[in-house]
């Protein structure tokens, strides 16, 4: 970016790169939520309910969702840094490839609580106890459900500002 360029954005004259920035804010909510816990699972002890809670990554969903947010996070600022029109193209572009498997693994991950939890190591239970288990999502998972929603939107807006009339 040349001088004059750098002082269009810094006085306010440039356009806002609304596309880029829902990618990226979208990407950074979903790698979050990622780590903000999207699986629980509780079972009663003596005096209460013990839960437990479990990071995205315990399932191959939430590492895919983990990648998924950086890229659309990465290609999202990408998007908001760099004015050339191919280069926008082609950022907004794997944005959406991002946002788009940032959106489907939480998705699918809805579906493997009990594959994610599997058979939990239980603290406070007597050998041989029976233990009625209940897995559960966290917000986690709605967090990042959340996140691919934003960065979809932000790689539709992308696509349809770069798309011919």
């Amino acid at each position: 970016m040349d001088g004059n360029g750098m002082k269009k954005m810094m006085s306010g004259e440039g356009n806002i790169s609304y596309a880029g920035i829902a990618g990226a804010v979208g990407g950074m909510l979903g790698f979050a939520g990622v780590y903000l816990k999207w699986f629980q699972y509780s079972y009663p002890v003596s005096g209460g309910t013990f839960t437990q809670y479990l990071n995205g990554t315990e399932d191959w969903t939430g590492r895919v969702a983990f990648i998924a947010g950086l890229g659309a996070f990465a290609f999202g600022a990408a998007y908001v840094l760099l004015s050339d029109p191919q280069i926008r193209k082609l950022t907004g572009a794997l944005m959406g490839i991002g946002a788009i498997f940032l959106l489907a693994m939480p998705l699918i991950g809805f579906s493997r609580v009990d594959e994610a939890v599997g058979q939990p190591f239980l603290v406070g239970i007597a050998p041989g106890a029976s233990v009625t288990i209940s897995r559960d999502v966290a917000g986690g998972l709605w967090a990042s459900l959340v996140g691919g929603v934003v960065a979809v939107y932000g790689a539709y807006l992308a696509v349809r500002r770069t798309s011919p009339p």
